[in-house]
Formats: C-alpha cells, sequence, structure tokens
C-alpha cells in the first residue's frame, strides 16, 4: 500500500496527504492539541499570577518603608497656635467676601491652659 501514488498514477499533493492523515488521526490530533492548548494557558497564569505578586510586594514595600519609617522615628506635631490677619477671598462665582481674622494652630489640649487655674477647679 503506497499513499504517495494513488490508483489513477499520479502523485498526491502535500493538501491531500495532510487531509488523509488529519483524516485517520483526527482523535489523536484534538488531544494533543487541547493538552498544548492546556499547558500554555496554565503558563499565562501563573506568570500573571507571579507578575502581580511581584507588583503588590513592590508596592508595599515602596510605600510600607516610608509610612514605617515616619512612624517610628516621630509622631506627627500639633501645629503652633497662630493668628491669621484679616483678609478678602475670591469665591468660585466671581463675589469677594471679606474674611474677619481668627487663631489657628495649637491642640485640644492648649485650650484647657488659657483658662484661669481658679475657673477650671470650680
Amino acid at each position: 500500500m503506497n499513499d504517495s501514488t494513488p490508483e489513477d498514477g499520479e502523485p498526491t499533493s502535500f493538501v491531500e496527504k495532510t487531509k488523509n492523515l488529519c483524516g485517520k488521526h483526527k482523535g489523536k490530533i484534538l488531544a494533543a492539541g487541547t493538552a498544548l492548548g492546556g499547558v500554555a494557558l496554565a503558563v499565562v497564569f501563573v506568570v500573571a499570577r507571579q507578575a502581580m505578586e511581584q507588583n503588590a510586594t513592590e508596592d508595599a514595600e515602596d510605600t510600607g518603608s516610608v509610612a514605617d519609617s515616619a512612624a517610628v522615628d516621630e509622631r506627627r506635631k500639633t501645629p503652633v497656635k497662630h493668628p491669621v490677619v484679616g483678609h478678602t477671598r475670591t469665591l468660585a462665582d466671581g463675589r469677594v467676601v471679606p474674611v474677619a481674622g481668627y487663631e489657628r494652630g495649637g491642640s485640644l489640649d492648649d485650650d484647657d491652659e488659657d483658662e484661669d487655674p481658679d475657673e477650671a477647679a470650680a
């Protein structure tokens, strides 16, 4: 049985040989293609997961080191109490509004220090 020459004596073309081979081994070709596709898909998922984990650890290292060092070095200092002079403010709609002077800064504990000690005891 010689597949290279059919019954009419002409040599078979490459396309015909391929069709015959695919027809004979269709199940095996589908199984191999499915297996290769599954392996390729698994590789893509593993690579994507590793890339995401690497990005997450790099982000954590970048932000974590700055935040941790700042928290360890010192706590946030309360602003110093200071007067703000009166001024005018231009609003988004174009109106100009006068703003009276006020004191800014300090903590809530500083308010207790301003009171007279006699009043605080009463």
